[in-house]
C-alpha cells in the first residue's frame, strides 16, 4: 500500500520546515585546540543544532552556491531542504560533508576560510611535531634495553643523525648525553661545533668522557677515543652512500 498525503498535510510539513527554516537566527563556528564546533541557534539562544568536527578530520572546506529555490510554496522547498541548503560554507572529511552558513556570501566565506585554514595548519603542524617527538623518544627508550658497547655505538649514531647532543663538565670529566631529562646541568650543542671545539684540539685529547644514555650506565671514553669512534662511523656511512651510488 503506497504512502498518500493529501494537500493539507503537505501544506502541514512545508509549513513546519519554513518554520524550523526561520527560527535558526544566529549560526555559530567555535574554533577549539583540535577541533570545530558547528551550531545553530534559535531566537531564544537555545541551541537547535551542534556538530563537533575533528581538525585532523578535515580534508576540505569550500563554497558551495547552486540552489536557486524560490522561496514559495512549492515541492521544491521539500527536496531542497532535504538535500541541505548549497549556499554553505562546506566541511569535508573523509566520513561526512557538513555545512554552514545558510545564505553566506562569497566574500564572507573567504574571512571565514582563511581563519580556519589558518588553525587548521597550526594544529596538523603541532600534530606532527608531537608524532615526531614521541617517535623519537621511543627510539631513545630502545637504546636503555642494549648493553653498554651496544648503546654506546648507537648513541653516537643518534649524535650524528640529530647533528647535536647534551654535554656537561664534571670536575675533570665531560658528561655527553642524548637527553636531558634527569641532568639538567646538561646543555645543547651543535655537533660540529662540539667536533671543532673539543675533539679536534689537542688539550683535549686525553680528557675523560662519559657517554651514556639519560645518566645512566655510562661508558667511560677519552676525548681521543670518542672522536676515533665517530669518525668510524662516518666513513662507514661514507662508504655505504658510495657504494649504493654505484649499484
Amino acid at each position: 500500500m503506497g504512502i498518500f498525503f493529501n494537500p493539507l498535510t503537505i501544506l502541514f510539513i512545508i509549513g513546519y520546515i519554513y518554520l524550523m527554516l526561520f527560527t535558526v537566527s544566529n549560526e555559530k563556528i567555535i574554533v577549539r585546540e583540535d577541533y570545530l564546533l558547528i551550531q545553530a541557534l534559535r531566537n531564544n539562544k537555545k541551541v537547535l543544532y551542534s556538530k563537533k568536527i575533528f581538525l585532523n578530520e578535515i580534508e576540505k572546506i569550500y563554497f558551495k552556491d547552486t540552489f536557486g529555490i524560490s522561496l514559495i510554496l512549492d515541492l521544491g522547498i521539500i527536496n531542497y531542504l532535504i538535500n541541505s541548503r548549497q549556499k554553505f560554507i562546506k566541511i569535508e572529511t573523509d566520513k561526512k560533508v557538513y555545512s554552514y552558513g545558510l545564505f553566506i556570501e562569497y566574500n564572507d566565506f573567504l574571512k571565514i576560510d582563511l581563519i580556519l585554514q589558518a588553525k587548521i595548519k597550526e594544529y596538523k603542524d603541532k600534530e606532527i611535531l608531537a608524532n615526531e617527538v614521541k617517535r623519537k623518544k621511543e627510539e631513545l627508550l630502545d637504546i636503555y634495553n642494549l648493553g653498554i658497547e651496544e648503546r654506546y655505538k648507537k648513541i653516537l649514531n643518534t649524535i650524528l643523525d640529530e647533528e647535536k647532543l647534551f654535554l656537561s663538565r664534571k670536575d675533570d670529566c665531560y658528561i655527553i648525553d642524548v637527553v636531558s631529562e634527569i641532568r639538567k646541568d646538561l646543555e645543547e650543542i651543535d655537533f660540529y661545533i662540539f667536533y671543532v671545539n673539543y675533539l679536534s684540539k689537542k688539550e683535549y685529547e686525553n680528557k675523560k668522557v662519559l657517554v651514556g644514555y639519560n645518566g645512566s650506565d655510562e661508558k667511560e671514553v677519552t676525548i681521543t677515543k670518542l672522536k676515533e669512534d665517530i669518525n668510524e662511523i662516518r666513513d662507514n656511512r661514507s662508504t655505504f652512500k658510495k657504494i649504493k651510488l654505484h649499484s
